[in-house]
């Protein structure tokens, strides 16, 4: 738990979507990771080489590669930790992704979303109107 208080603290200070804009949020939602991971061991055992890139792994999660993202990585211990903001017409998302390295392969410990809905200046875990 307290990796998760290190996490937050780490993206308060992470500037996204702006020169001089700053990320705030006070709660994100939980996604589910483990069909993930079989998705990424199925890859792998098929040689797919998007498996061994962590940015690659983060936009296929996302799902949304063809909306203008910024992906910032930081470790901590072991883990790697993800910021993938999505900058949309009619608001932004914003994944934070921790992947771990498991025999020579990336997976992905924990994943939380979050909105910012148009007029709105924090994420929050409820999704835009």
């Amino acid at each position: 738990m307290q990796k998760l208080g290190i996490i937050t603290s780490l993206l308060l200070i992470v500037t996204t979507m702006g020169a001089n804009a700053q990320l705030l949020f006070g709660r994100l939602a939980s996604t589910p990771v483990q069909e993930f991971n079989q998705q990424i061991r199925q890859a792998s055992n098929k040689k797919q080489t998007w498996v061994n890139d962590y940015r690659a792994i983060a936009l296929r999660f996302v799902g949304h590669a063809d909306v203008p993202s910024q992906i910032q990585a930081q470790q901590l211990d072991n883990d790697l930790v993800l910021s993938v903001a999505l900058d949309g017409s009619k608001n932004d998302m914003l994944y934070i992704l921790t992947l771990f390295r498991s025999d020579n392969l990336w997976q992905m410990r924990q994943a939380q979303m979050g909105w910012r809905c148009q007029g709105q200046s924090t994420f929050t875990p409820v999704p835009c109107p």
